[in-house]
């Protein structure tokens, strides 16, 4: 971005021409004054992901749900949050078997819950954004396997209390 906070016409350029620009949320750069002027500008990432380690986990980082939540705080739809962690980075690694659910693909899935209220993000300086949507991981599958079932959906035994 300039001095007035304008994204520079050679991002834009570079984008149009193939160059891919991930976002690779961290522990040390994600900012909200950068990141509400590029998405209010029209410049968003092509692929979302996460420095994932112990000070981004306990940071503003914290999962890769909560980056898709910001995104949509930002104003993306669910539709491009989910395009832009799956098929985007699958396709930039030429990895057309992973991000999609066709037949012979791995089956690798992740489900989530639609939460609406009033919700804070932070950025690594510590600047909170409100957003009234948030991603919750509710179950993923890992090549066919459960491998997180946060509140028992795919349990075969229910009791009712």
């Amino acid at each position: 971005m300039d001095r007035a906070g304008k994204v520079k016409p050679f991002v834009f350029t570079a984008q149009e021409r193939g160059i891919l620009f991930d976002v690779g949320h961290g522990g040390g750069a994600f900012a909200w004054a950068q990141a509400v002027p590029s998405a209010r500008q029209g410049f968003w990432p092509n692929t979302i992901s996460t420095d994932l380690h112990t000070e981004s986990m306990n940071g503003a980082m914290k999962d890769m749900a909560n980056v898709l939540s910001k995104f949509l705080a930002l104003g993306m739809s669910v539709q491009e949050v989910i395009l832009r962690s799956t098929w985007n980075p699958a396709n930039a690694i030429n990895r057309k078997d992973l991000g999609n659910l066709s037949v012979g693909s791995g089956a690798d899935v992740a489900v989530f819950t639609l939460r609406t209220g009033d919700f804070g993000f932070l950025d690594v300086s510590g600047i909170k954004l409100m957003g009234k949507q948030k991603l919750e991981a509710e179950l993923t599958i890992r090549a066919g396997k459960i491998v997180w079932d946060l509140n028992g959906i795919a349990a075969k035994n229910k009791t009712e209390r």
